[in-house]
């Protein structure tokens, strides 16, 4: 019984964490959307040309950072709590839970990467 209290608590602390990054969405993707709107002044269309994004992304660096991290987390985070409901995994929660861990580090390695090279 200790064993399964201790499995739905670590599940809780996973909820909590895709609480948290949705909480952060909600705001970090209000002002990038924000960014792109008729308020600024600028046209849809000019939005996408590379240097308003260019611009956008060194001004907003710490914006973009944490739309990143943000959504990285939420969405492997996610993916792995839809994978433990499909497949009820006994034995291999520790493979799924690495694989998630893994793909969380190689996207936020890449995204970090290019955030960072765009300065």
């Amino acid at each position: 019984m200790a064993r399964e209290n201790y499995s739905l608590l670590k599940e809780s602390w996973g909820m909590l964490l895709t609480y948290i990054t949705a909480m952060v969405l909600v705001v970090v993707l209000t002002i990038h959307l924000l960014l792109e709107s008729p308020l600024t002044g600028v046209q849809l269309d000019a939005t996408l040309l590379f240097p308003v994004a260019k611009a956008n992304l060194v001004y907003f660096k710490v914006v973009f950072g944490l739309l990143l991290y943000a959504a990285v987390i939420h969405g492997i985070n996610g993916l792995r709590v839809i994978a433990l409901e499909w497949f009820h995994p006994r034995r291999s929660v520790w493979l799924l839970n690495l694989l998630a861990i893994l793909l969380t580090g190689f996207f936020l390695a890449l995204g970090s990467y290019t955030l960072l090279m765009v300065a």
